[in-house]
């Protein structure tokens, strides 16, 4: 006995009603049937959702740029519905270390930068030159 790979879903009259009348003003689009249009949009959005294949969790925290007067960090605990996060810079002076998001020498954003071996060595090579940084590591 053949087993059926299909199955039914019901749909709102005036839904189906708004689809099909876009598949045919929009022919470009490529749907044949409404049936084309809601596997695409149903695959679009699962993919999203991951259900079909799990999104890989990223750090809330990233080093994203580097030189030496300063790195810029991406945290994406401060993402919003229009974006994946802010970027956040924390600059290295003569006088010491600062974060302009938080206005201060010492926080979160701080210590993840002094974590990331690149910055370290950028960080270490000031301390060298005689600036007040804290140690990385």
């Amino acid at each position: 006995m053949p087993v059926d790979k299909y199955r039914g879903v019901s749909l709102h009259k005036d839904l189906v009603g708004a689809i099909e009348g876009y598949i045919k003003a929009h022919p470009e689009m490529g749907y044949k049937s409404l049936s084309d249009f809601v596997t695409d949009v149903l695959r679009e959005k699962c993919e999203e959702l991951g259900i079909f294949f799990p999104k890989p969790e990223l750090p809330i925290l990233e080093h994203f740029n580097l030189n030496d007067t300063g790195v810029r960090i991406l945290d994406r605990s401060l993402a919003s519905k229009s974006t994946s996060g802010k970027i956040i810079d924390v600059y290295f002076k003569p006088e010491g270390i600062w974060c302009t998001h938080c206005g201060a020498d010492s926080c979160r954003h701080i210590d993840f930068a002094l974590t990331v071996p690149a910055i370290g060595e950028v960080v270490d090579k000031k301390r060298l030159e005689g600036w007040k940084l804290p140690a990385s590591g």
